[in-house]
């Protein structure tokens, strides 16, 4: 007699806080729901959950340890995988130092504060994440303007709404609500060199060429300035560095940032007019506008936007992030500082980076790292989930890998990185694990796995193990295992995981404490204690080549002399509510609502071309060329192609260069490159 069972458990397909319920049979997983009206848990199926089954149970899962010999792969136990590599990596310390291994943490973040200390116990500088391409590049140019790493914009207290660039109406595979914002008499303005769903909703649509973002805030700031808009009691009270600033901004023309960006002159005064006709909340998209090399610059020169008009630190403006309320202690950003960071891989090339992110080191250089030997030779890679298509020229880092002299490689599934690997190691997923969510209504709850995990194990657990057979030491790795990891993350909300456990509709936190509200006389977190015009910081290193402590915007395009060979504009690194980075090109209920990879163009240039929908284009660029479907959309303008990137052989990211930097944050150009694109043959 079959058994059938209904549990509820965590998604975690992309990492998110979604809840799900699913209906098993036999201990197996037959469909996936939405939990429709739970009081505590914030429930939500997106496309990408939907394919949720077929996540769990793809061939291409890893089941047990495995162990690289003469014959290929075997499965060994924990404890041998476990004891080796402790040895390994102990034997290696002695011999080379702590910084000879790297410690990788890839994506889901939800391990990073026990992991960052088992690399800070062993004493290596050289904990590195994907936010090396990520997020880390906002972070910076938000701490450098309003020391916070982020902002919080009060949307329901504001007059205007800026979504400055970022598809709002299909981020994290569902819909955000925007129509709401009219109604309740808000203005809108959508910053997007794409037509959108929510552009269409938008007051005001900027539509400006990819990685010009700068030189249209800097117009939109010489209209403000010249018609004497700005707040000139707050920035008089609250800013530093504005005069220079000013005599910038007013060599800036609005006719000047018409001519680069290609919005039109009018729109730019619209803007300008609009964003100082009340309180401004902006939401920024966290990559968009930073993955070009003078990210960092375009976002300063945004943000300087809310400082020129008062909508930075006060009610119904954007407010930087204090500590949030005591809940649960596992906030992947609040990580032990490394040691010894001037000695980190990077060799000081990116001195603002380690100023400000001291947790965790920039690895875009990883394969050079490895494969020069410079700025030291590395003996051991240690990473938890390892996607090498992030990088680019994305093919040195499997090379990387391949010459790296010992490596252990924690994944979901059987990539390529761990066909170079010593040790793979299986992880569990969302839905094979024990949680413990901080749920609405002040509400604790605890989440059982609703799949049996078999030989697979938490990432923490893994780490916890490590630690432990390196006999190190510190506040989460000395945890004796998983289940005293969630109780120790718990541990300031009164409730402890034995009383969770026994209580299935949860318990309320019982010393919840609110945040902290900003307060602008004393919490701006920058070295002068004011939003900065001018960067207290960069002015340490403004020796440095595209180190300027004013919001200096320098054209991308400059750095390409044969735009006749590749007159396109190449943007990768877009989302797809139904892609998930590398991670869903498997899932057949995924990969197959389209066929992929696709290189999108409008409809103007795919007929130039003689391109049609369908057809088969190649796509070249200074660092090779792949071939791509074609996609039309007209959403896109004249001479700019969107494609989707991670799809392993089809990985665009295998042909941008990978010295083509911001030299701030080192982040790639993902999104402002060059290509050409011709007639391959049709399917």
């Amino acid at each position: 007699m079959s058994d059938n069972s209904f549990k509820i458990g965590m998604c975690g397909l992309c990492g998110g806080p979604c809840a799900i319920g699913a209906n098993l049979k036999d201990g197996r997983i037959t469909s996936v729901e939405r939990l429709k009206d739970h009081p505590y848990l914030s429930s939500d199926i997106c496309v990408r959950g939907a394919a949720l089954k077929q996540f769990l149970y793809h061939p291409d899962r890893i089941e047990h340890p495995m162990k690289r010999t003469d014959e290929g792969f075997v499965p060994v136990s924990w404890e041998e995988a476990i004891s080796d590599i402790a040895a390994r990596l102990l034997k290696t310390r002695e011999e080379s130092g702590a910084k000879s291994t790297i410690f990788y943490a890839g994506h889901p973040k939800w391990y990073r504060k026990p992991y960052a200390e088992l690399s800070a116990a062993f004493g290596s500088p050289n904990f590195v994440t994907e936010s090396s391409t990520c997020r880390s590049a906002t972070a910076i140019a938000n701490k450098l303007v309003s020391g916070g790493t982020f902002l919080l914009p009060d949307i329901g207290g504001c007059d205007v709404v800026v979504y400055w660039s970022g598809n709002q109406s299909g981020q994290d595979g569902k819909l955000i609500p925007t129509s709401g914002l009219k109604a309740k008499g808000k203005k809108l303005i959508v910053v997007d060199s794409r037509k959108t769903g929510v552009s269409e909703l938008a007051d005001l649509h900027l539509q400006p060429t990819p990685g010009t973002d700068g030189a249209l805030a800097l117009g939109i700031a010489n209209v403000i300035i010249s018609e004497g808009l700005e707040d000139k009691e707050f920035i008089e009270k609250y800013t530093r560095g504005y005069e220079e600033y000013k005599d910038y901004v007013l060599s800036f023309s609005p006719e000047k940032a018409a001519g680069i960006t290609g919005v039109p002159e009018e729109q730019i005064r619209e803007a300008a007019h609009i964003l100082t006709s009340g309180k401004v909340a902006m939401k920024c998209s966290n990559c968009a506008y930073m993955h070009s090399i003078n990210g960092v610059q375009n976002l300063r020169a945004i943000l300087l936007l809310l400082a020129l008009t008062g909508n930075l630190g006060l009610p119904g403006t954007n407010i930087p992030a204090m500590s949030p309320p005591v809940k649960l202690d596992n906030f992947h950003h609040f990580l032990v500082d490394r040691p010894d960071i001037d000695e980190d891989i990077s060799g000081g090339e990116f001195p603002v980076w380690n100023e400000i992110i001291n947790n965790e080191g920039q690895c875009v250089r990883l394969a050079d790292v490895i494969l020069n030997e410079k700025p030291y030779r590395i003996r051991n890679f240690i990473a938890f989930g390892m996607n090498t298509g992030m990088w680019p020229e994305s093919d040195r880092i499997v090379e990387a890998l391949r010459k790296a002299e010992f490596s252990v490689i924690t994944e979901l599934f059987w990539n390529e990185a761990c066909n170079e690997a010593d040790y793979v190691l299986p992880a569990c997923a969302s839905a094979e694990r024990d949680d413990v969510v901080a749920g609405k209504k002040n509400r604790l709850l605890f989440v059982e796995h609703m799949i049996d995990p078999g030989d697979k194990l938490p990432d923490v657990e893994i780490i916890l193990r490590l630690a432990h057979a390196m006999d190190l030491h510190g506040e989460f790795i000395d945890l004796p295992g998983y289940d005293a990891y969630l109780n120790h993350i718990m541990r300031k909300t009164g409730i402890t995981l034995d009383e969770l456990k026994a209580a299935p509709d949860g318990i309320d936190i019982r010393n919840s404490q609110p945040r902290r509200a900003f307060n602008i006389d004393e919490d701006i977190d920058t070295p002068s204690g004011k939003f900065e015009f001018v960067s207290s910081v960069i002015e340490k290193y403004e020796d440095r080549p595209g180190h300027d402590p004013l919001p200096v915007y320098s054209d991308w395009r400059e750095h390409f002399t044969e735009w006749d060979k590749y007159p396109f504009i190449l943007v990768t690194g877009s989302r797809k509510p139904w892609y998930f980075h590398s991670r869903t090109f498997r899932l057949p209920w995924l990969a197959n609502l389209e066929k992929h990879t696709c290189l999108s163009i409008c409809s103007e240039d795919a007929e130039r071309l003689g391109l049609k929908a369908g057809d088969k284009a190649v796509l070249s660029t200074p660092k090779g060329q792949l071939t791509y479907y074609v996609m039309i959309d007209d959403g896109l303008k004249s001479g700019v192609t969107y494609v989707y990137h991670d799809d392993g052989e089809q990985n665009v990211n295998r042909i941008i260069d990978r010295n083509y930097l911001d030299p701030i944050s080192g982040f790639p150009g993902f999104r402002s490159y060059v290509c050409s694109i011709e007639k391959a043959g049709k399917i």
